[in-house]
């Protein structure tokens, strides 16, 4: 099936016939993961690979049992959650946009009332001690608040000497150009930098050592993933609205890009 017949069929198209060039990730891969199931990784979570990135991650950092963590930009906080369940850290889920009140009754749901705070909060205005936490993570949405080059310095403020930042993002193997095909962009493309461009961001504030920031080894894979779960998820006739736009733009943009060129990334830095 090629992508002209995939525009013209979508969204009535069958699930069978997008399985192939849109497989799941496994999740045996991922022993932090065993308590979840793929739909459970994938369900309420805003973006692709959350619980992925976030394993990946804690597995970096060597996570301690009462870590003070700031999950930023926590969305549903499904990651917020699964740091608590895992590794008893305590989280404060901060995100601008979803309600306290619905992350409270996920919280409350999971069993982690003692563990996980959810408040609203602005990147921009973080309402707590300096020095007060542990490690910061930031899974999907670090790009939308923290590419200006004075918000390290705001963010760092917060940590401990020696804390973490934790970010996992998507990303471009390389900057965009006026050579870049269309089928790749979309509102926040100017936003998806590569890893080179993390890697100067951080680095040359002086503030941090950064420890590591590279292209996901299967960035893609979790990309493809998460439109396999879109669309299972959607019913067919469902597809063309809400989500339908973005599914099919991610669709036809992953099987266009054969030369992983839209990927993701993980950057971990540790505050002087």
């Amino acid at each position: 099936m090629n992508i002209e017949e995939i525009k013209e069929r979508y969204p009535d198209i069958e699930l069978k016939e997008l399985s192939a060039d849109f497989p799941r990730m496994p999740i045996s891969d991922y022993a932090e993961l065993s308590e979840y199931s793929w739909e459970d990784c994938h369900k309420g979570v805003l973006g692709a690979g959350g619980l992925f990135l976030t394993s990946d991650m804690v597995r970096m950092i060597e996570a301690k049992e009462g870590m003070r963590i700031l999950d930023l930009g926590a969305g549903n906080c499904l990651t917020s959650i699964f740091l608590a369940k895992r590794y008893k850290a305590k989280v404060i889920a901060a995100d601008l946009r979803v309600n306290p009140s619905e992350n409270w009754n996920r919280i409350k749901e999971a069993k982690v009332t003692d563990s996980v705070i959810p408040i609203k909060m602005d990147a921009y205005n973080i309402p707590f001690a300096k020095g007060y936490f542990d490690a910061v993570f930031c899974m999907n949405s670090y790009l939308y608040f923290g590419t200006g080059d004075l918000y390290l310095s705001y963010l760092v403020q917060f940590l401990r000497r020696g804390g973490r930042i934790c970010i996992a993002s998507p990303c471009y193997a390389h900057e965009l150009s006026s050579e870049t095909p269309s089928e790749f962009l979309e509102e926040a493309s100017v936003a998806y930098h590569s890893p080179g461009w993390w890697q100067h961001h951080f680095e040359k504030t002086g503030l941090v050592n950064l420890l590591h920031c590279k292209e996901h080894p299967e960035g893609r894979e979790l990309w493809l993933d998460m439109v396999r779960w879109l669309v299972e998820e959607c019913h067919p006739r469902e597809r063309d609205e809400g989500m339908g736009d973005m599914i099919l733009h991610d669709i036809l943009m992953l099987l266009n890009d054969r030369q992983r060129f839209v990927t993701y990334f993980m950057l971990l830095a540790e505050k002087k």
